[in-house]
């Protein structure tokens, strides 16, 4: 697995996801449409792209959220799409016991950030859209200048004054995900965690419910590729 696909994989599924919210009908919302395409390129697997559309429409399918430790301090929340809740955790206890991993109730070490994704005025200069983030009370953002949309994460106790904000800015939004932020990272050194770190990661990668993975591991990506599974 090249380095960094699963990131790849669990961020283009969180914003189809998100996206597809506001309608799962590619001919009537070409911002999904130009996720999915995306996705694809990013190697995110076809069913699972497929799995994560069709829950919204799917009353079967369930959102939950599993939390997890492991060795050297790792801890991590799951989200997943099921029509089966029993079924999923049974999988992921598989994966668990296989590399001395365990359920665990982590949720209060996590922070639950908003990403809002907004078009971008037109020919907005880059002192413009520092101040439209100052205004909005944030200094976190992103700009995408291909698609000419800005991201902007915020705090979630803060996102009622922050999407008045933008209702008095006329800005445009475009998407909503949500996503979790470890309070404190951990720097995983030892190989040998880190070698079931990866693995378990990858594991959950063959699982077309999950949909997203928020770990606390901050040298991540330089570890992942260090550790390919057996063969």
């Amino acid at each position: 697995m090249p380095t960094g696909r699963i990131l790849l994989r669990i961020r283009g599924l969180r914003m189809l996801r998100n996206e597809a919210k506001n309608g799962t009908s590619v001919e009537s919302n070409r911002n999904l449409k130009r996720m999915i395409d995306q996705a694809t390129l990013d190697g995110v697997p076809a069913l699972a792209i497929k799995n994560t559309i069709a829950s919204l429409d799917n009353s079967d399918f369930k959102e939950c959220q599993f939390g997890v430790k492991g060795m050297g301090g790792f801890i991590a929340l799951i989200d997943c799409a099921t029509s089966s809740v029993r079924k999923t955790e049974n999988h992921i206890s598989t994966y668990l016991r296989r590399y001395n991993f365990s359920y665990a109730s982590v949720n209060f070490q996590f922070t639950t950030l908003k990403d809002v994704m907004c078009d971008l005025p037109a020919d907005v200069s880059e002192d413009e859209i520092e101040e439209i983030a100052l205004q909005c009370g944030t200094e976190e953002f992103s700009v995408d200048k291909d698609s000419n949309t800005i991201e902007f994460t915020i705090d979630e106790v803060d996102q009622k004054d922050f999407f008045e904000e933008l209702k008095d800015l006329k800005m445009n939004v475009v998407s909503t995900s949500t996503r979790y932020a470890p309070q404190e990272q951990e720097t995983i050194t030892n190989a040998e965690h880190q070698k079931r770190i990866v693995r378990f990661l990858e594991s959950l990668e063959e699982l077309e419910e999950v949909e997203d993975v928020h770990h606390n591991v901050g040298n991540l990506e330089d570890f992942i590729g260090k550790h390919p599974r057996f063969t």
